[in-house]
């Protein structure tokens, strides 16, 4: 196998932006595609991966349960942890979710965060529920310090700090008292605070395992706090001296097809100070990088770890806790031929296509295969009774390795499942057959339609009009349907478009032209933006018209 370096995972992240733009039907809302919103310690944050801001951004917090608004949030800042601070080097700028400060509320409990701004049409677009907001007297840490760092051969030390407990509704705060926990590990040790909140306790530090702060050479404590209605939470970082400790794999070699996974297990031991090897405790963690996953030691020094197989490289397995220094163990790996697909959507539109994508990754192809195809089929259930319909397929290179999107349009096939069937050469690894629901939309129909009066004298008014219904699941009337209309004069061969109008309560609809000259006259209803959940119905009726002199 030719050794190279995978050309999909430098443009997965790109293409698949692409696959998620907004379709026109969703343009009235901005972000229809959804965002972020969190809640706590009296502030609400909402991130929408966009460097413009929201028109209109503003925050309501309601009691819980309740409807009347008990605070409206419209100063926003950006909300800049310290690991977000980005070098000059960096080069594009980025965006940063947005914080709100909470106003002092003059009642303890739960509030319900509704976030509302301005959509691209100038109306007013409300998201309800976003987060909660626990608005309670709530516990914090202050001056966490160990005494002095641990290993594996001393995991002895001395805790302090001091806990508090904070009033929003005051902005004071008093001294907590009482128990409170200490934990690492699988550990938990119970801890109290004096009448200062003050605190200082012997621990001996469990597991392996490192910091929740990418780099660091410290293993964390995690002190807990707990007030009526909420607890917090505090991490402390206890510097860690690493022992010399080996990493030994079960197999030093890995045959798999390209995108499938595989699993990459061993042992890790520590060489104690009487020069013996035990296994490591649990929880130390061991990684494989760019080519797969981490997994952790249990009680005997056993680790899995699920790698990818994404070409003909060395995988390395490697510690990625403070406590051990260890050289990475090598793993030799052979892919064969295969590809993946992701991405699967299936998007319906109002005249019944029905349109299906999907992403493409392939690597290791052999000789003679230029394209790999992909049978579209539907199935009414999502079990049994699948018919192609139609197939989706990429153009390759023998012996390369790439990524591509396709998509594919057919006629509706009803409701049901859609997936992909590989139906090509058997050296080449296809992913399984996944089935997708495809998206429902809901049944139109134009009844009752006339033109009148019939015959009419030209120059004078000629009413059309009808019924709008749709089915739900039972044929109802449809109010707010936009219906088109349409005559073709006598003796002519094309139809001509005569505007539209919106059914009214009941689903009439109705709109009056001048008679010019004697024709036919039919409508239909056209689910048009923003309308994604109906189908255009079938033309009406036709109704011929007889227009004198």
């Amino acid at each position: 196998m030719n050794k190279r370096i995978s050309a999909a995972l430098c443009t997965m992240t790109a293409m698949a932006a692409v696959l998620a733009v907004p379709t026109a039907a969703q343009a009235a809302d901005p972000y229809a595609k959804g965002f972020s919103t969190s809640a706590g310690d009296e502030r609400v944050v909402v991130f929408f991966d966009t460097l413009e801001r929201p028109k209109g951004l503003k925050v309501i917090l309601r009691r819980k349960g309740g409807s009347a608004p008990v605070a409206t949030l419209t100063s926003f800042t950006p909300h800049i942890k310290d690991e977000d601070i980005c070098e000059p080097s960096c080069g594009d700028v980025l965006p940063h979710p947005l914080k709100a400060e909470v106003p002092r509320l003059p009642e303890l409990g739960e509030y319900s965060v509704d976030v509302q701004y301005t959509g691209t049409m100038g109306e007013t677009v409300l998201h309800k529920d976003r987060a909660t907001l626990n608005y309670r007297v709530r516990p914090y840490f202050e001056n966490l310090k160990a005494a002095n760092g641990v290993s594996f051969t001393s995991r002895d030390t001395v805790v302090s700090g001091d806990i508090k407990a904070y009033d929003p509704r005051t902005g004071t705060a008093k001294p907590f008292t009482g128990a409170f926990t200490a934990t690492t590990g699988t550990v938990t040790t119970p801890l109290t605070a004096d009448a200062k909140g003050h605190f200082q306790s012997g621990l001996t530090v469990s597991g392996a395992a490192g910091s929740e702060e990418p780099g660091s050479a410290t293993t964390d404590v995690r002190f807990t706090a707990a007030l009526p209605g909420i607890t917090k939470d505090a991490l402390l970082g206890v510097p860690v001296t690493p022992v010399a400790a080996h990493i030994a794999l079960d197999s030093p070699k890995l045959t798999g097809a390209f995108g499938t996974e595989s699993k990459v297990s061993g042992t890790v031991t520590w060489k104690a100070p009487d020069g013996t090897w035990k296994p490591v405790p649990a929880g130390a963690a061991v990684g494989l990088g760019f080519h797969g996953g981490t997994g952790t030691t249990d009680g005997a020094g056993r680790f899995t770890a699920l790698g990818r197989f994404a070409g003909d490289f060395v995988w390395e397995a490697e510690s990625l806790t403070p406590w051990l220094d260890a050289e990475p163990a090598t793993l030799s790996v052979d892919t064969t031929p295969g590809f993946t697909t992701s991405h699967l959507s299936a998007e319906i539109d109002s005249a019944r296509k029905l349109t299906v994508r999907s992403w493409f990754t392939w690597g290791e192809l052999p000789a003679g295969v230029t394209r790999l195809r992909m049978d579209v089929q539907t199935s009414a259930d999502g079990k049994t009774g699948w018919t192609t319909r139609t197939d989706l397929g990429v153009t390759t290179r023998p012996g390369s390795d790439g990524a591509d999107a396709a998509e594919t349009t057919f006629s509706n096939p009803g409701t049901g499942f859609v997936r992909l069937r590989y139906a090509g050469s058997p050296d080449i690894h296809a992913p399984e057959p996944a089935a997708l629901a495809i998206p429902r939309r809901t049944e139109t129909a134009i009844t009752d339609f006339n033109a009148a009066p019939e015959p009419v004298k030209k120059g004078k008014p000629i009413t059309v009009s009808g019924k709008l219904t749709q089915a739900v699941p039972t044929w109802k009337p449809y109010t707010g349907g936009l219906v088109q209309y349409w005559f073709r004069a006598t003796g002519a061969t094309y139809w001509k478009s005569m505007g539209s109008s919106k059914s009214t309560a009941g689903g009439a609809f109705s709109r009056t032209f001048t008679a010019r000259e004697s024709g036919i006259w039919k409508a239909r209803f056209v689910a048009d933006t923003p309308d994604t959940t109906h189908f255009n119905s079938p033309y009406s009726r036709e109704d011929e018209v007889l227009v004198t002199p």
